[in-house]
């Protein structure tokens, strides 16, 4: 059986994040500053990139103020949970195919 969460990269999930997110390039989610710097990686996601705002000295990265931001499921699969809703599959479809639990399958639908 293929686990459906091995086709998905993490890298490129977050590659796209930044690239629907800010088109013209990272702004700062609190001023809209462009004068960011890049701060490393997340130590757990090593694709989740940090930023520090030159302007407000606000500290953020890719999923600050989404959606994504502050739940314990990767971004990969955020990202097959909504391609699934795409798909009309109910609460428990997506909690089986994802191997997750009913109530995070839930919560992240109710997002």
């Amino acid at each position: 059986m293929i686990h459906i969460q091995s086709l998905i990269d993490d890298a490129k999930c977050f590659e796209t994040v930044r690239r629907l997110r800010w088109p013209d390039g990272v702004q700062c989610p609190t001023c809209n500053s462009s004068k960011i710097t890049k701060q490393g990686c997340d130590e757990t996601q090593p694709e989740r990139q940090r930023y520090l705002c030159k302007s407000c000295e606000q500290r953020f990265d890719d999923l600050t103020d989404t959606i994504f931001a502050g739940h314990h499921q990767p971004l990969r699969v955020w990202v097959l949970c909504l391609y699934f809703m795409g798909l009309n599959l109910s609460n428990q479809q997506i909690a089986q195919a994802l191997d997750l639990h009913p109530s995070d399958a839930h919560q992240m639908t109710c997002q």
